[in-house]
């Protein structure tokens, strides 16, 4: 019986032997004979990867393979294994895209692949870096971030209106036409040829006149060649000449103001600071102002796609900001129903789940803790919120899961009267031991590099006739082709971004500890939310809060808000100081330090990244927004070549700032994005202008 996730169910398996098998289209995922031999004759062979993924330039794209059906993954392995066996000082960057209806369940992809030792390596790799079974979109980093996979679940009718990715060939593999015919439509063959890049190739083991037919009404070339074994005939073919100076192959879309019509023009890389006079000490492919979360987590991404990057901030370290706290939470808020705003969180969160732990592997120092995340029940009314969220969704239980009372005192350690959603894989962030990761104890085979400057304060940005941009400093000039803002609430500072509706919350944290001689403070063995937050303690200091203060900016700490805290916490979680009455407690009973910073927040709660808008031509273009809120679905937006802005991420920066790093470095250097249409305007710096424009307040 399939195991229902949230509209849409894992594959339901049977076995011939050590083959698997769908139930659902009670057809085989591969060759009785030889699956791995038949997939690298007609997809690795067919579209001759061993040539293609080698490029005479850094500058070029990344290659990118699409595919209809992952299956069990065996065509990624063998495409990873085919660039692998690439010699490593030509090999592209190579991004692989597939999407699955029915995504198997990690044991059955485990027993699947153990029939192929020879790809044991990968394999296991890929076994470990799984996404949770959630529909959507996933993205998995392999080789250093040069290998990256983007595994979708869910409808690919759906799917592909999400995309605009330019695909140099297709694998077209799913299940059989006669036994799986919605996979082989005209209308799938239009979405393949719409997102594929000018002289893209095909192949697939089908061979029937009608999956010909409907290709070449798409606008491939296609022709039969001898098919696998005793298989009489394959095909394959290419795309006819794409015309990319015209956007008549994009969709006409709600979301077309989030994207440059330049776009599709990017079939190289946006790069690089070779163009720029290397005689000048301060010339970088990339500058980004602000060490923050953003900023490191920008920094870390775009040096694995082989960038020189320079990182400048106003204070002497990085992570000295809101994001410097000594324990930062992955806290993410769903709310109680599936919306937009739903699975943007669950797309956030799912892969830092998986992106932190990663990183994590490769290093001694740690930086991550997944202790879990237990959001407490704590009042009637949060209750009722848990319940509508427990039966309106259908998540993977090692995802999301309510738990009972008994068993969240199990988990924390400590005496609860009530349940709440367990969180088993989240925890909390060490920023300042994640920070020195990112900058320092990076790759040693690695080529590029990352500058800190610290201390140095961003006076001015300009943008120069050739599109690069000077940035004066107290330290002087700085020079590169791509700058990203991410210095949090001082990014208005800068007229190219002063329209940003961002504003500063002042937060503080509180930490105590038992004095010398008093009773320990009992710690809770993961972290506690509810009306704040509890974390384990570290080193006997246990660190609470937080405050919410719109109306003021100081970032000194007080006492004031210490006993807001300590109240606040006995409201929401009185069993932690003692079994006793609570009541009897103050501050003064304990060793006391806080921290304060200011976060920036947005209106709409959610992080505001990728390429600068350009407001006065925005607002010029979509101006016709203020009468018809549907009159502009043709029209591209207007944006600095070469500005981003990395902001905006509140309180949820644990979570939504390593998915806003892949975004940037997307923008920058190609590839297959780690969001979708949907996701990247939710993201996009313009969409305040566009919302503005339909209330007609600008």
């Amino acid at each position: 019986m399939n195991r229902e996730v949230d509209n849409f169910s894992v594959a339901n398996l049977g076995w011939e032997g050590d083959i698997p098998a769908s139930k659902e289209y009670d057809d085989v995922y591969f060759s009785l004979v030889d699956g791995l031999k038949e997939s690298q004759y007609v997809f690795i062979e067919a579209n001759q990867l061993a040539s293609r993924l080698i490029g005479k330039s850094f500058a070029l794209k990344p290659f990118i393979v699409a595919e209809a059906g992952f299956g069990t993954g065996l065509n990624f392995l063998l495409s990873w294994r085919q660039w692998l066996a690439c010699e490593e000082k030509g090999r592209r960057d190579f991004h692989y895209i597939s999407f699955e209806k029915h995504p198997l369940s990690l044991s059955d992809l485990r027993n699947s692949l153990s029939k192929w030792p020879e790809l044991a390596d990968l394999s296991s790799q890929l076994c470990d870096d799984y996404p949770f079974t959630i529909k959507g979109h996933h993205t998995l980093k392999f080789e250093c971030g040069r290998v990256i996979l983007t595994l979708v679940f869910g409808d690919i009718y759906e799917s592909l209106d999400e995309y605009r990715f330019m695909a140099d060939c297709w694998y077209l593999d799913g299940f059989s036409p006669n036994k799986n015919p919605e996979m082989w439509s005209p209308a799938l063959f239009k979405e393949v040829a719409r997102l594929s890049s000018d002289g893209a190739t095909f192949s697939t083991f089908a061979a029937a006149s009608a999956v010909r037919r409907g290709l070449e009404s798409a606008g491939f070339s296609v022709k039969r060649q001898k098919g696998f074994g005793k298989k009489r005939e394959m095909l394959l073919g290419s795309i006819t000449k794409q015309d990319l100076s015209s956007t008549d192959h994009l969709p006409s879309s709600k979301t077309n103001w989030a994207y440059p019509q330049t776009l599709i023009k990017n079939s190289v890389r946006n790069s690089t600071a070779a163009a720029l006079d290397k005689d000048e000490s301060k010339s970088f492919d990339t500058v980004i102002i602000g060490a923050g979360l953003a900023g490191i987590s920008t920094a870390s991404a775009l040096y694995q796609r082989g960038l020189d990057v320079a990182i400048i901030d106003t204070r002497p370290a990085p992570v000295s900001g809101a994001s410097g706290q000594s324990q930062l939470v992955m806290y993410a808020k769903f709310p109680s129903e599936r919306n937009k705003t739903f699975n943007f969180v669950e797309h956030c969160l799912a892969y830092s789940l998986r992106y932190y732990p990663r990183l994590q592997a490769n290093f001694d120092n740690e930086f991550w803790h997944p202790c879990g995340l237990l959001q407490l029940a704590w009042s009637d009314k949060e209750a009722a919120k848990q319940t509508r969220f427990a039966n309106n969704t259908k998540l993977p239980a090692d995802f999301i899961r309510p738990i009972c009372a008994d068993e969240a005192s199990e988990k924390s350690g400590l005496k609860h009267s009530c349940g709440g959603l367990w969180f088993e894989n989240a925890g909390w962030l060490d920023p300042k031991v994640y920070a020195k990761i990112l900058l320092s104890d990076k790759p040693a085979k690695s080529q590029a590099t990352i500058t800190p400057f610290y201390n140095c304060e961003a006076k001015q940005i300009s943008q120069n006739t050739d599109s690069s941009w000077t940035i004066e400093t107290n330290s002087g000039l700085f020079h590169t082709r791509h700058l990203v803002i991410a210095n949090s609430n001082d990014t208005k500072s800068f007229p190219q971004l002063a329209h940003l509706p961002t504003k500063p919350l002042r937060g503080q944290v509180t930490s105590i500890r038992s004095k010398q001689n008093r009773e320990e403070i009992k710690s809770t063995q993961c972290v506690l939310t509810g009306e704040g937050y509890l974390c384990p303690s570290v080193s006997g200091w246990h660190h609470f809060g937080a405050t919410f203060d719109l109306d003021s900016n100081n970032e000194s700490t007080n006492a004031e808000d210490n006993e807001k805290n300590f109240e606040a916490i006995q409201h929401w979680n009185p069993s932690w100081i003692s079994d006793k009455n609570t009541e009897d407690k103050s501050l003064n009973d304990y060793d006391v330090k806080s921290n304060a910073g200011l976060r920036c927040t947005t209106p709409d709660y959610l992080p505001i990244v990728g390429l600068a808008p350009n407001f006065e031509q925005m607002k010029e273009t979509f101006a016709k927004l203020r009468v018809g809120a549907n009159s502009c679905k043709h029209l591209y937006g207007h944006y600095y070549q070469g500005l981003y802005v990395n902001v905006g991420h509140g309180s949820k920066g644990a979570f939504t700032s390593p998915v806003a790093a892949e975004l940037i470095a997307h923008e920058i250097c190609g590839g297959i994005p780690p969001v979708n249409d949907t996701h990247k305007a939710m993201f996009s710096p313009a969409r305040f202008i566009i919302k503005h424009l339909k209330q007609r307040r600008i």
